[in-house]
């Protein structure tokens, strides 16, 4: 679950019902469970027309309450949620690449996109290994592109001042809260500018290495990486430029699906 209280992104359209309503709804994608104060203040909206938009979407069955009173996603949502995830076009891209990955490492697969407008990424689909011990993450989660390899191997590529903008936000450590060093975070991406990829370690969950590279639209905009995560105890040195190579194939196969010539 995210932090409390976090500050969602505004929008140009904010007075109109429908842009407020699907505000709240996305609002689920940061955190499972809202008080209606919690999520006025995070929206800045007035709490009565939060409580009174809420209550247009609990019939429908878009939003339910717990026990205690707090909004939570409701059965609607989740289903749509599920449909929409299962027949995402980059996920059936992506699932042979990221399975092969996957048999060929032993090691957990993930497939990240970037969120550009909200400045985040979420894990969009993984390929997991029948070790009992490995990486597990929730999917369809907006996170923060400055720690761990994940959003590392995104940020690096975005705009100087989306840099900026994600680097003023100062976000700790979702793994212990440590602060952000923006000098020492700078120094890490051009470094993966230059070597194509990203390497982390203990920087998203204990004791696990991730290794990403990014892949590319079209455009040539930045739109997501595939990454392979390795708990230490397993992690050897020797096969990181093996892995590294596993991944640029992915990477760049997946570069070549999305138009990239």
């Amino acid at each position: 679950m995210a932090s409390p209280d976090p500050t969602l992104p505004a929008s140009s359209a904010d007075g109109g019902t429908v842009n407020r309503v699907l505000r709240i709804l996305s609002a689920f994608a940061i955190k499972d469970r809202w008080s209606v104060n919690e999520l006025a203040r995070a929206l800045s909206l007035p709490r009565a027309s939060t409580h009174r938009l809420l209550g247009l979407c609990k019939p429908l069955g878009y939003v339910e309450q717990d026990a205690a009173g707090l909004y939570m996603p409701g059965v609607e949502l989740y289903r749509i949620a599920g449909r929409l995830s299962a027949n995402m076009p980059i996920n059936q891209l992506a699932d042979p690449l990221l399975q092969a990955i996957r048999d060929e490492t032993d090691e957990t697969t993930l497939l990240v996109i970037l969120a550009r407008q909200e400045q985040k990424m979420f894990f969009s689909h993984i390929a997991s290994p029948v070790h009992p011990l490995r990486y597990t993450s929730e999917l369809n989660r907006l996170e923060s592109l400055a720690w761990g390899a994940a959003g590392q191997s995104l940020l690096a590529f975005l705009s100087p001042e989306e840099i900026d903008s994600v680097l003023a936000r100062e976000e700790a450590s979702p793994l212990d809260g440590r602060a952000l060093s923006a000098d020492a975070l700078r120094t890490t991406l051009e470094s993966i500018r230059k070597q194509g990829y990203a390497l982390s370690y203990s920087e998203r969950a204990p004791d696990m290495h991730g290794i990403a590279v990014p892949f590319f639209d079209a455009s040539g905009a930045v739109r997501g990486s595939v990454m392979l995560t390795i708990p230490h105890f397993r992690f050897d040195e020797s096969r990181v430029d093996g892995f590294i190579a596993l991944l640029q194939r992915a990477a760049n196969e997946l570069t070549h699906r999305l138009g990239r010539v």
